[in-house]
C-alpha cells in the first residue's frame, strides 16, 4: 500500500540519511532484495500530503485469513475529480519477487470513472500480464495469476465505493 500512495523511507547510516520512495527499496534480485545496505536502517516512512481526493484500497489473498503472508496482494490509489480519475497507481506483491508497479493497468483509468467496465477490463487485463507467481506455495501458479485478474477488479471496485 505504501508504494501505491506514493510513500517514501529514510534510512539512516553512519555516513548520513537519504530518503528513497517506497517502491526503490526492492529489486529483483532473490540475494540482495532489498536496496538498502547492511548498516542502514529505516527511521521514518513519510506520508505524502492527501488533499481529500484521493482513495486507496488494498487486498490480499492468503492460505490463513488472520494472520498468513499474501500470496497475492493488490493495492491501489486514486485521485479523482468529479469521479473521473485524474492519477492513479496499482501495485502487486507475491506475484513476482518484488512488488510490481501495474503502470499501464493505472494509465487505462486516467480520464475514465472507475465504474467504466472498459476502463475496469483494460486495467485487469493490463496488471494480470505483470503477474508472474514463484512457486513458493501450495497454490497452483496458474490459479495465483488467475486470482490477480479478480483481486484488480475488486480493488477497483473498492476506490470506487
Amino acid at each position: 500500500m505504501l508504494c501505491a500512495i506514493g510513500a517514501e523511507l529514510s534510512l539512516r547510516s553512519i555516513d548520513g540519511e537519504r530518503r528513497i520512495p517506497v517502491h526503490a527499496l526492492f529489486r529483483d534480485d532473490g540475494i540482495e532484495y532489498l536496496n538498502k545496505r547492511s548498516d542502514e536502517i529505516v527511521t521514518a516512512v513519510h506520508l505524502p500530503p492527501q488533499d481529500g481526493r484521493w482513495r486507496a484500497a488494498y487486498r490480499k489473498l492468503r492460505r490463513r485469513e488472520s494472520f498468513d503472508f499474501p500470496v497475492l496482494g493488490v493495492a491501489a490509489a486514486a485521485r479523482l475529480h468529479r469521479g473521473v480519475v485524474e492519477e492513479a497507481r496499482i501495485v502487486l506483491t507475491g506475484v513476482g519477487s518484488r512488488p510490481l508497479e501495474a503502470a499501464d493497468a493505472a494509465a487505462a483509468l486516467l480520464g475514465r470513472r472507475l465504474d467504466d467496465d472498459e476502463a475496469v477490463a483494460a486495467a485487469v487485463d493490463a496488471a494480470a500480464r505483470l503477474a508472474k507467481p514463484l512457486d513458493n506455495t501450495d497454490f497452483a501458479l496458474g490459479w495465483r495469476k488467475e486470482m490477480s485478474r479478480h483481486f484488480v477488479a475488486a480493488v477497483i471496485r473498492d476506490l470506487a465505493s
